[in-house]
């Protein structure tokens, strides 16, 4: 009876004792995402964004094979207190990596605004009209 208590105790100990002692980093999401429609604008704090145009989008549509997986280019105004900063060319594919492109659309010591993705996405024998585009935006302050 002794040692079933004894190796019942050792088992309680050693498990209560086996947890795992690494690091955990904890990564904070963004602090917002937001869409910015064809033709609209957006605007964080003196910033303002503007949708202007689909340059190119060659992506490869849902349910078709593709050798290529395309790529979607945007513009975008990029205003300033008002004024006309810059126009800013988003292109997003598949090699395109958010950790690379922080602040891709504007970016200051307070403000990062970064076009993460452009929907909707190409559907076979069905053109997206210019009007159902949007660029979802990730915003950090």
């Amino acid at each position: 009876m002794k040692q079933i208590l004894f190796i019942t105790a050792l088992l309680i100990v050693t498990f209560g004792f086996a947890q795992d002692s690494t690091d955990v980093t904890k990564v904070t999401p963004p602090k917002v995402v937001t869409k910015l429609h064809f033709g609209t604008s957006v605007q964080f704090e003196d910033v303002r964004l503007k949708f202007v145009e689909v340059v190119q989008d060659s992506r490869c549509p849902k349910a078709v094979q593709c050798i290529w997986a395309g790529e979607v280019i945007v513009l975008v105004d990029v205003f300033k207190n008002v004024n006309k900063v810059e126009q800013k060319k988003l292109t997003i594919n598949p090699s395109f990596s958010l950790q690379e492109q922080l602040g891709n659309l504007f970016s200051s010591e307070a403000l990062s605004i970064s076009g993460i993705s452009v929907m909707p996405y190409p559907v076979v024998n069905n053109k997206t009209p210019m009007e159902d585009y949007y660029i979802q935006l990730d915003v950090r302050k």
